[in-house]
């Protein structure tokens, strides 16, 4: 663990921090807490080495740079990245609570396998897509956010067996959360059209064909055949057909588009 004097602050700390995170300690030696939590940061700074750059500063004798991070109590614990300071800590803390500190600023290991799917989504590869979703909920079975694009990813394919599957997890949290709740229905919609109906009427082909276009992300094309469905046959699934508008209000990512189709909705239901 490096130890800085005042007047290498700018260079080894700001710009050393434009190319890894610098955490720094600023200390004293006749401060108790310091010299306990100085033996953590060392074995912590072996573990990180190579990711995170490890400093010490007796705040003693760096009056300006006290002055300037507003260092009122020692130990302060600052963590700096692309020159600035994002977060710290004071006082004295247990080692998994400094990882934890730390952890929150580093890219996560999933990161490069999450923004490759999302590459390879846009580009229309669904199949290579599926597979970086796979190794990212493979190393980190709680990243939400990749979950939830992998069951749309999936429905898309109309692989609606295994989007449930994997939505299974997030089940519990669809009272709480109108995203969760509206993938909830997407799930429900391709399993139903695993199901053929003995003898469909229009309307059973007409709320298909909405479900399909919904499922395969085609949010106006979906809304303007629940709309025609919801004026041809009011009786019909009609809840199913208000539900499955306001879980496309969620998921549409154009807050344009959403307006039109509100006031539409709204009109026909009125």
């Amino acid at each position: 663990m490096l130890e800085l004097s005042e007047s290498l602050f700018d260079d080894q700390v700001l710009e050393s921090s434009k190319h890894q995170p610098v955490l720094v300690d600023f200390w004293a030696p006749w401060c108790g807490p310091c010299r306990m939590l100085g033996p953590i940061l060392e074995k912590l700074s072996l573990d990180y080495e190579g990711r995170v750059q490890f400093v010490k500063i007796n705040a003693d004798h760096a009056p300006q740079l006290s002055q300037r991070y507003q260092i009122r109590s020692i130990p302060t614990v600052m963590l700096f990245r692309q020159a600035q300071a994002v977060d710290q800590f004071m006082g004295l803390k247990q080692e998994s609570e400094i990882r934890r500190f730390i952890d929150t600023h580093l890219p996560r290991i999933e990161d490069k396998d999450l923004a490759l799917a999302r590459q390879l989504l846009a580009e229309g590869r669904l199949e290579e897509a599926s597979e970086h979703y796979k190794t990212v909920l493979a190393i980190n079975p709680s990243q939400e956010a990749a979950r939830l694009e992998f069951v749309q990813l999936l429905l898309q394919r109309s692989m609606a067996a295994e989007a449930a599957q994997y939505f299974e997890v997030l089940r519990p949290k669809k009272l709480n959360d109108p995203r969760i709740a509206s993938i909830a229905l997407l799930v429900e919609a391709g399993l139903s059209l695993n199901v053929d109906p003995s003898h469909p009427t229009r309307s059973d082909q007409m709320l298909r064909e909405a479900q399909q276009a919904m499922l395969a992300g085609q949010w106006a094309g979906a809304m303007d055949l629940f709309l025609a469905l919801l004026t041809e046959d009011r009786r019909f699934a009609g809840d199913l057909v208000r539900q499955s508008m306001l879980a496309i209000f969620q998921l549409c990512p154009d807050a344009q588009v959403v307006g039109q189709y509100r006031r539409k909705l709204s009109a026909l239901l009125n």
